[in-house]
C-alpha cells in the first residue's frame, strides 16, 4: 500500500514523463516538417535578382489567400529597388505622380512653400529655404532646420520624395511638421508647427535699383520661367535704367533646372565652359557660353542655402573672375538627378552624374567659398526678416561694388 508521499511522487513522475514526451513529439514533428519543406528540394542558385522576383510573384499568384492590386505591387517593387540604392534623391513616379512633380518646375504648386535637400552627413532632410511670402516663411521655418517628421511620417524611414509629397497637399488642409533647429553649442531645439497649405506662386526674379546706379536682382530659383524673367529684368537694368554695377542675390536659392541655369550664366560669363558633368562611365558633358558677357562690375550674394544650380552659376562667375562673391560658403550639392522614362508615362529619378566648375573644381560636399566672407550680424536668424539697413551682407556687397565702379 502506497503512502501519501509515494502517491505524490508517482503522479509527479507521470506528469514529467508526459511533458517530456510532448516536447519530444513537438521537436521531432518540427524537424520532420523542416526536412519536408527545406530539404525536399535542391537549393536554387538564381542567375540574377530578377529571376528571384519572378519566383516571388509566382508564389504570390499561386498561394496568397487574398486579392491584391497589381499596380500597387509594381509601384512598391520599383520604389523598393530604388530605396536599395541609398540615393536620397532617387524616386519612382507613376503617371499621376509625375504630372504633380512636373508642376513644381513650372512655377507653382500646393503646399507650405519650402525647398528641401538631404544632409548626407546627418542623414536627415534639411530646409534649404522657405519661399518668400509662403506659409512656411510666415510660420518661421528657417534655412538649416532639419525635418524630423511630417504628420505621422518619420523622416528617418522615408525617402526624400515621400517626405516632399507629405508636405504638399490640398489648399486649405493643414500639415504638422516637426523640426530640429541646431543651436550654436550643437544642441537641438525641437519645434512643432501646424501650417495651412496654400497655392504657392513662385516669383523667381525681383529687381531693385539702389544708390549710385547699383542694380539688384534677386533670383530665388532656376525654374522654367526664370531665364526669360531674369533676361528681361537684366536688360532693363542695363539698357533702360543705366545701372553701373549689379548685385545678383542667390541667397537661399536651392537650384532648379541645370539648363536654365546655364542660359542665365551665359549672359554673364565669357566664351568657354559653364559647367561640365561626369557620369558613371566617365563620360564628360559640357555646357558652353558664347562671347557675350557682362560689361559692368558684378557681385554675387550667396549663403549656405545657395545650392545646386546656384553653385554652378557662382562657381563659373568666380572661375572667370567676372564678379566678386560675397556672403558665406554655399551648400555643396554638386550632383545631378536625371529623369528616365519607363515608356508608359512613368519615370524614375536617379543621381546620374557629378558636376564641376569650369576650372575643374569639385562642388559636391565642398560648396563654393566666397571672396568676401560676411555673416548676418545681430540676433536676426533669417535674412527674410532684415530691413535693407540691417542686411549686413547686402551692405558689404554694395560697398564692394562701389570699389569696382
Amino acid at each position: 500500500m502506497l503512502n501519501k508521499k509515494d502517491g505524490i511522487s508517482t503522479y509527479a513522475t507521470i506528469l514529467i514523463t508526459m511533458v517530456v514526451t510532448m516536447l519530444l513529439c513537438y521537436v521531432v514533428t518540427n524537424i520532420w516538417y523542416y526536412i519536408q519543406i527545406f530539404q525536399g528540394e535542391e537549393k536554387i542558385e538564381y542567375e540574377n535578382s530578377f529571376m528571384k522576383l519572378e519566383k516571388v510573384k509566382s508564389i504570390i499568384d499561386s498561394s496568397y489567400l487574398r486579392e491584391y492590386d497589381e499596380e500597387e505591387l509594381e509601384n512598391e517593387t520599383i520604389s523598393g529597388m530604388l530605396k536599395g540604392l541609398n540615393d536620397p534623391y532617387a524616386a519612382y513616379y507613376n503617371e499621376e505622380a509625375f504630372e504633380a512633380f512636373y508642376t513644381q518646375t513650372e512655377g507653382e504648386y500646393e503646399g507650405v512653400g519650402i525647398y528641401v535637400a538631404y544632409d548626407s552627413n546627418r542623414k536627415m532632410p534639411i530646409v534649404i529655404s522657405p519661399i518668400i511670402g509662403s506659409p512656411a516663411a510666415d510660420a518661421g521655418i528657417l534655412p538649416g532646420d532639419y525635418i524630423e517628421y511630417v504628420d505621422e511620417l518619420q523622416a528617418a524611414s522615408a525617402t526624400y520624395d515621400e517626405l516632399v509629397d507629405a508636405i504638399k497637399g490640398k489648399v486649405g488642409t493643414k500639415v504638422k511638421i516637426g523640426l530640429l533647429r541646431l543651436n550654436e553649442d550643437d544642441s537641438y531645439e525641437e519645434i512643432e508647427m501646424e501650417i495651412e497649405r496654400k497655392k504657392i506662386d513662385i516669383n523667381p526674379v525681383a529687381e531693385e535699383v539702389y544708390e549710385n546706379n547699383i542694380g539688384y536682382i534677386k533670383l530665388t530659383s532656376f525654374d522654367e520661367a526664370s531665364y526669360d524673367n531674369f533676361k528681361t529684368k537684366y536688360l532693363d537694368l542695363i539698357d533702360n535704367k543705366n545701372v553701373k554695377g549689379l548685385i545678383i542675390d542667390l541667397r537661399n536659392n536651392p537650384g532648379g533646372i541645370l539648363q536654365v541655369c546655364a542660359q542665365i550664366t551665359d549672359l554673364i560669363v565669357p566664351e568657354g565652359k559653364i559647367v561640365y558633368t561626369i557620369d558613371k562611365a566617365g563620360k564628360e558633358e559640357t555646357l558652353y557660353s558664347d562671347k557675350n558677357q557682362i560689361e559692368i562690375p558684378l557681385v554675387i550674394l550667396v549663403n549656405e542655402g545657395s545650392a545646386s544650380a546656384s553653385e554652378v552659376f557662382t562657381a563659373a562667375v568666380k572661375d572667370y573672375g567676372v564678379g566678386k562673391i560675397v556672403g558665406t560658403k554655399t551648400y555643396g550639392k554638386g550632383v545631378v538627378q536625371t529623369l528616365k522614362s519607363l515608356g508608359d508615362g512613368s519615370y524614375i529619378k536617379l543621381t546620374t552624374s557629378e558636376y564641376f566648375s569650369p576650372n575643374g573644381n569639385k562642388i559636391d560636399g565642398l560648396g563654393v567659398e566666397p571672396d568676401v566672407v560676411v555673416e548676418i550680424s545681430g540676433d536676426q536668424e533669417s535674412y527674410y526678416e532684415l530691413s535693407f539697413e540691417e542686411d549686413t551682407q547686402l551692405q558689404v556687397a554694395i560697398e564692394e561694388l562701389k570699389k569696382m565702379m
